[in-house]
């Protein structure tokens, strides 16, 4: 089990603290708010996925949200049998191999740029089916904790797609928006050594949120 932790600003301002722990085929999320946001309008968020180890397939996923005064939970899991993903007791059908958001991000820990770059990875993100692919742009290197850190640069393209499709809830705010098909999503990964995700970012409506890790 390893965990690294993140901090995500908003036009400079940190905003949200986000403590990633990952596993050989589970990964776990919890987002909390900062400083007057958390006054304002408090968020505290879990996520956590199970995944098969070779195919990144989701197995299961649950989320809690409490944003504000709004609180809720989704339990999915995968149904081997009829290939479909049971949300809160809702059944769409789906690939064995099928992705999240999370699974894509375990994902591009653990592959090289030569398996990943431009292929498409079937997607169902909070029951609609979507398609995912990493895109290449390059080695950056970037700056963490005055550490310079020699990244593997993608751009991740997320485009829904005609297929089965529920409607799920709770919604909470960074599913909302991650998939949006206006977003530009980059993420950077550590070249060699542990593969970490070093930093990402949204862009969307005008704005960006990056997220960039905390410790070294």
């Amino acid at each position: 089990m390893s965990a690294e932790d993140y901090k995500i600003s908003l036009l400079g301002i940190p905003i949200v603290n986000v403590s990633m722990e990952s596993s050989k085929n589970a990964l776990s999320f919890h987002t909390e708010t900062l400083g007057m946001f958390h006054y304002i309008w408090p968020v505290d968020n879990h996520y956590f996925t199970q995944y098969d180890s070779i195919s990144f397939g989701i197995r299961q996923y649950t989320k809690t949200i409490h944003q504000g005064s709004y609180k809720g939970e989704l339990n999915c899991t995968f149904e081997p049998n009829g290939s479909q993903l049971n949300y809160n007791r809702q059944s769409v059908d789906v690939v064995d191999s099928v992705q999240n958001i999370f699974t894509l991000l375990a994902r591009v820990s653990y592959q090289s740029v030569e398996y990943l770059d431009t292929k498409w990875y079937p997607m169902n993100h909070e029951g609609a089916s979507y398609r995912a692919r990493f895109v290449w742009a390059g080695n950056e290197t970037v700056d963490i904790n005055d550490v310079d850190i020699v990244c593997d640069h993608y751009r991740l393209d997320i485009e829904e797609i005609d297929g089965p499709s529920i409607q799920v809830t709770p919604d909470d705010y960074f599913t909302d928006h991650v998939a949006s098909t206006d977003a530009l999503r980059q993420i950077w990964v550590e070249q060699s050594g542990k593969r970490r995700i070093i930093k990402a970012s949204v862009s969307i409506y005008g704005m960006t949120v990056t997220a960039e890790l905390q410790n070294k």
